[in-house]
């Protein structure tokens, strides 16, 4: 290290082996400081700072008297500080190490207190603080109680990046800290703008605000302390039924407070609130993340995880978690349309998948298909590449002129250094490249289905982009092997829309419904949806013949349809004889006796065949009689015109 190299260069000079000592009392290695700072004051020069140097460390090694020796002798050489003043009033009054930090961070807490009320400079008041928490630290270390307190301080102070960088690495050290993640999250939330600064640093800032906030929001202790609080604020008790209105609250709150433009980063700051909240909601769900460090599980989402370093920790503990669910996964993602609809926490098979999707760029989907929102989920899935992969993709192509691949999502690629960070859940896995790439494609195919459906029951469908979303999804399902339960899938939902429309009186609809889905279904789907289409065509003729009796081409040819695809059904072939009877004769009243008698011969050939699958109904019987009576009278009619 450079110091020892000063020393070995200038031994006999107190600098380096002031600093040293310095070093050393930073590794905690309190015995060797002190040699170091004995050895400086040994020198011709002493350094100006040794004495009270050596005292901080003497203290830390209970060696109270002699601390308290060194703090005279530097007072007077009128080398000490306040917060040295304060360290040697309280070792003068017999206190220990604990009992002097403690007084110290008190002294610390009445400097801010001053601060914020206004009483003085705000910024002297917040930097005696911050020096008085900084002594307090460098006795008792840097206790879980200092560092919110010395965060405050900086913050105060004007030294808002430096407190940000002491709370996160406290926050590494003892992540389930709720205090310092809190003041973190503050701190982060209330920082300024930077005028100037980069598109990546200000998207880097606002994940770190994220990361923060997500993890508060499904804090149980922090929840808990905060009812505590109010509770002895107040002097009322604060129901534990509040928790869910409030933290509601919270997060409307934080919404309203990320920027609504694009920051930089590939997905606007309020959208990364939205994902790692739900994600940390299903992992609290899930028990918790055990990061392995004795204290309690972890809540949060991914950003929080991989602001924490604990990326390969979560993705053995996903692998883990999801392990057994794969076979589960596979055959949900192609038909649980609309399973979606409601939270979900993090049990069973169901909430396994949700914990892999909601710890990866897939997170963004899932959220936007719970909120029913399949056109946004589908973009969102499009583009799952980090930064740097993305613009190296999109330079190579410029280069070449090549045209992107049409692929169901863009991931990074296998040597990428940032996929682990962005997808922790599937960090664990020796093929995690292939199973996103899967994964995304089942998101896709779901997309797909609900898209489908909300263009059927649109105020005004579309028939033909239902049909177009479903022929997509049906590829989908042929990559993930998933073909049939897709298909059935599909047919489930027009027959379900197809019979809402109906209900509701509107038969033209439930019929364009049945029919947009029965061109692109397979013939192993085909005979359901046939068999209700048939129905809906004799409804609707029916319908409009009782409407309008005058009116019979198009109730006839909804009849023959319906024949056509389900001749065992007595209403239609019973309805279409009428109807064609009907037809006939109003051809024959307007003159035309060729086309009333190729009426009557369908009519009679239609229930000829009618009386195969049902032999002696009366009905049918009585039809074609009085068909083959009015084919009787037109031919006589005819042949007695031609005479």
């Amino acid at each position: 290290m450079e110091f020892e190299r000063a020393h070995e260069l200038r031994p006999d000079k107190a600098e380096p082996l002031h600093w040293l000592g310095c070093a050393a009392a930073h590794r905690a290695a309190y015995e060797a400081a002190d040699g170091y700072f004995t050895s400086a004051l040994g020198c011709a020069r002493p350094h100006r700072r040794s004495l009270v140097q050596r005292a901080y460390a003497r203290v830390r090694l209970r060696r109270y008297a002699e601390a308290l020796d060194d703090l005279r002798a530097a007072s007077d050489k009128g080398a000490l500080d306040a917060d040295a003043r304060w360290v040697m009033a309280a070792l003068s009054d017999g206190h220990a190490a604990g009992g002097l930090a403690l007084s110290l961070r008190e002294a610390a807490v009445a400097e801010l207190s001053s601060a914020i009320g206004g009483r003085g400079e705000p910024g002297d008041a917040a930097a005696r603080a911050a020096r008085l928490v900084d002594a307090s630290r460098r006795l008792v270390g840097p206790e879980r109680e200092s560092v919110p307190l010395y965060a405050v301080a900086l913050v105060l102070g004007g030294r808002r990046e430096t407190a940000v960088e002491l709370l996160e690495d406290a926050a590494r050290r003892d992540p389930a800290d709720h205090r310092i993640t809190h003041t973190l999250a503050l701190a982060l939330l209330n920082s300024p703008s930077e005028q100037g600064c980069s598109d990546n640093s200000a998207a880097q800032h606002w994940e770190r605000c994220v990361a923060a906030w997500g993890a508060l929001l499904h804090d149980d202790a922090f929840w808990a302390h905060r009812r505590a609080s109010a509770e002895a604020r107040f002097g009322v008790t604060v129901d534990a039924a509040l928790v869910v209105g409030l933290r509601a609250d919270l997060r409307e709150l934080l919404e309203r407070r990320m920027p609504e433009g694009d920051d930089g980063g590939r997905v606007p700051p309020g959208a990364l609130l939205q994902r790692e909240a739900d994600a940390a909601r299903i992992l609290a769900g899930a028990g918790g993340f055990p990061a392995g460090r004795g204290g309690p599980p972890l809540a949060g989402g991914p950003l929080r995880i991989a602001g924490l370093g604990l990326v390969d920790g979560f993705g053995a503990f996903a692998a883990a978690t999801t392990a057994g669910s794969d076979a589960a996964v596979d055959a949900d993602a192609g038909t649980g349309v609309g399973t979606d609809a409601g939270p979900h926490d993090g049990s069973g098979v169901e909430g396994r998948t949700h914990l892999t999707y909601a710890f990866s760029e897939l997170g963004f989907a899932q959220l936007l298909l719970k909120q029913d929102k399949p056109a946004d989920a589908l973009a969102a899935l499009t583009e799952l590449r980090c930064r740097q992969c993305r613009e190296r993709t999109n330079t190579a192509q410029r280069r070449d002129g090549s045209r992107p691949p049409q692929v169901a999502a863009a991931i990074c690629e296998p040597d990428c250094g940032r996929f682990d960070e962005l997808n922790p859940a599937y960090a664990g896995h020796p093929d995690k490249h292939r199973r996103l790439a899967r994964d995304a494609r089942g998101l896709a195919l779901r997309a797909r289905l609900d898209l489908g459906r909300s263009q059927l029951t649109a105020a005004r469908p579309d028939f033909g982009a239902a049909a177009a979303s479903w022929r997509r999804a049906l590829v989908h399902s042929r990559e993930l092997e998933r073909y049939r339960e897709t298909q059935a899938a599909v047919v489930d939902l027009a027959l379900g829309v197809a019979r809402a429309a109906h209900r509701a009186g509107d038969p033209s609809r439930a019929v364009d419904t049945l029919e947009a889905v029965r061109a692109i279904t397979g013939a192993n789907e085909r005979g359901r949806l046939e068999g209700q289409l048939a129905r809906l065509l004799a409804d609707r003729g029916i319908s409009a013949v009782n409407r309008d009796g005058t009116l019979l081409d198009a109730p006839a040819e909804d009849l023959r349809r319906s024949v056509a695809f389900n001749p065992h059904l007595l209403r239609a072939q019973v309805s279409l004889g009428v109807v064609l009877r009907g037809l006939a004769a109003r051809r024959w009243r307007s003159g035309s006796v060729s086309g009333a008698r190729a009426t009557l011969r369908e009519a009679l050939d239609q229930l000829t065949a009618a009386l195969a699958h049902f032999p002696d109904d009366p009905e049918l019987t009585e039809q074609r009689d009085a068909a083959v009576a009015d084919l009787d009278l037109v031919t006589a009619e005819r042949q007695e015109s031609g005479r």
